[in-house]
């Protein structure tokens, strides 16, 4: 289903609470954990309508194929934000895998909605728009940080 959210606020929502998750959690905790944790925050994040939080979990090095940079991807984070008045998300982290030290990748469904998505079965009946994102982290003064984001439609049976 369409709903009022372009890829590229979408990919910043989840982004920033994926960096928000990784910041939160312990340097002692394993990176996968660290990375999952990032993606919860970013979520949170997302859902409280903060951009100004989710931007800080994004490297200053943030690039994506759509030529977006951490300035860009933050402006359109903020106007998605401003434009819905009500942001719920429902996320399945299918895979978070630690390339090599101090890098992460993770492949993130989400889907979003302006009124509460009680869980997958419930996106048939809903206008909400789903996403798949490829997203890379990588390890910045101990914090995980969104370094690159690159996003396509799911689609329900994606969820299942």
């Amino acid at each position: 289903m369409v709903g009022r959210w372009t890829a590229g606020g979408i990919a910043i929502c989840t982004a920033a609470v994926i960096g928000l998750l990784l910041v939160a959690c312990s340097a002692d905790s394993p990176p996968e954990d660290r990375v999952r944790a990032v993606l919860a925050e970013l979520e949170e994040s997302a859902q409280a309508r903060d951009a100004g939080e989710m931007k800080q979990h994004v490297s200053e090095g943030y690039s994506d194929a759509k030529g977006n940079d951490k300035r860009a991807i933050a402006q359109l984070v903020a106007f998605h934000l401003l434009r819905n008045q009500s942001v719920y998300l429902l996320t399945q982290v299918r895979s978070v895998e630690i390339t090599a030290p101090g890098q992460a990748r993770a492949e993130v469904l989400v889907a979003m909605a302006g009124t509460k998505i009680a869980g997958p079965e419930a996106l048939l009946g809903l206008r909400a728009d789903l996403y798949r994102f490829d997203l890379g982290f990588a390890e910045e003064d101990g914090a995980w940080r969104v370094r690159s984001a690159n996003w396509r439609p799911a689609s329900v049976d994606d969820f299942r």
